[in-house]
């Protein structure tokens, strides 16, 4: 089968991908946004620097695509070559048998102008906030309810969103419930996980923007200062303000906060080595699907406090059994509770290390990879 991905250039769209390498499919990548391609990817048949400009630059052109983006997406097909114009070209010179976007706002939209001028099976993978955020933006819900009207397949990461695309106007196949990056390598994996004896930091994801809400986990660290004195303390990717509490809590109450920035991330082996060593695991916001973090700290035996959007984390937790679940995450004293809680009860977290060992065998690289390679075969001969 001839599949066409349209995705962003970024690990997971990657790992997903490398799951059909050498499985007889031929593979064609395409990113709207036209970024190089990803290094794990240049065994594919990949469309780079297709965006050309049809005039030049034009004074006012940036402000405006900033601050009044529906006026500049009705122009900018006079300005340049649009993802749209793009993809019909390449779907009418390589007939793929399937065309599956990965991401919905940057990725998928575009192949909604396509569609109207040519016909293709089209399968659509739903991650984070993809449909749980934007479906009550009146703009987005109407380009969203269109997208889900047309499509043959739907993938996602979490059960949460299948009801959701169901009350959006999907109404064909869901292909199933998947990790948004596939499956983990477990031998890998457990080079980096320590005995719960030996865990002694705790982890917080630090995003606060549109969605992340880390400064309110820090400003429950202030309900827990005596407590959280015994753990060394990390934040990964965190945003400038983040970066500004931490300094502000080190200073005021002589701690030794940690991090790294958003700007100047640690690598993945580097985060997971973080996760082998943490105790718990915090992440925090009002909008995502099932994080890879959340997966991240099962598989390394870090205790999950985890926000809980529109139900979606409860796939993977069950409050108080292997995890707690922030039910509010705009509120620092439940956050401040589920801390003291689980770092309090060792019978809890020795129990939760227990639990999540097994489940962590169901997202095995293999199990996950034959589960994706034999689903796409299925396609095949349905189409």
């Amino acid at each position: 089968m001839k599949i066409l991905f349209v995705c962003m250039q970024y690990i997971h769209s990657a790992r997903w991908i490398n799951q059909l390498k050498d499985s007889g499919h031929e593979i064609y990548v395409f990113d709207c946004l036209d970024k190089p391609i990803h290094e794990d990817l240049l065994w594919t048949n990949f469309i780079t620097g297709w965006s050309k400009r049809k005039l030049p630059y034009l004074k006012g052109e940036y402000f405006l695509e900033k601050k009044l983006p529906y006026i500049f997406r009705n122009i900018e097909p006079f300005l340049k070559i649009t993802a749209s114009e793009k993809l019909i070209q390449v779907i009418e010179e390589i007939q793929p048998d399937l065309v599956h976007s990965l991401e919905m706002q940057s990725e998928t939209y575009p192949l909604l102008k396509a569609r109207k001028k040519i016909d293709f099976k089209w399968a659509y993978f739903s991650w984070g906030s993809d449909l749980y955020l934007y479906q009550n933006n009146l703009f987005h819900r109407k380009r969203i309810k269109n997208i889900l009207k047309n499509l043959n397949y739907l993938f996602v990461d979490n059960s949460r969103d299948i009801e959701l695309a169901k009350k959006l106007s999907f109404k064909t196949t869901v292909a199933g419930i998947f990790p948004g990056g596939g499956g983990y390598e477990m031998k890998s994996m457990n080079q980096y996980k320590l005995p719960l004896s030996e865990k002694k930091l705790i982890l917080i994801k630090g995003y606060h923007h549109w969605a992340g809400r880390a400064l309110v986990v820090l400003d429950a660290f202030e309900k827990n200062i005596d407590l959280i004195r015994e753990f060394n303390i990390y934040l990964y990717s965190a945003h400038d303000k983040v970066v500004e509490r931490i300094s502000y809590l080190n200073s005021k109450y002589k701690l030794n906060i940690e991090y790294s920035s958003r700007y100047k991330e640690i690598s993945h082996e580097q985060l997971l080595e973080k996760f082998g060593q943490a105790k718990v695991a915090i992440g925090n916001s009002i909008s995502d699907g099932v994080p890879n973090t959340l997966l991240e700290a099962i598989l390394l035996g870090a205790f999950p406090i985890q926000s809980n959007p529109g139900g979606a984390s409860e796939d993977y937790i069950t409050h108080g059994e292997n995890g707690f679940l922030i039910e509010n995450p705009e509120d620092p004293k439940e956050i401040a509770s589920h801390i003291m809680n689980a770092l309090n009860n060792e019978d809890l977290l020795s129990h939760a290390y227990s639990l999540n060992h097994e489940i962590a065998k169901d997202l095995d690289y293999q199990i996950i990879k034959d589960k994706v390679v034999a689903l796409y075969k299925k396609i095949e001969k349905e189409l």
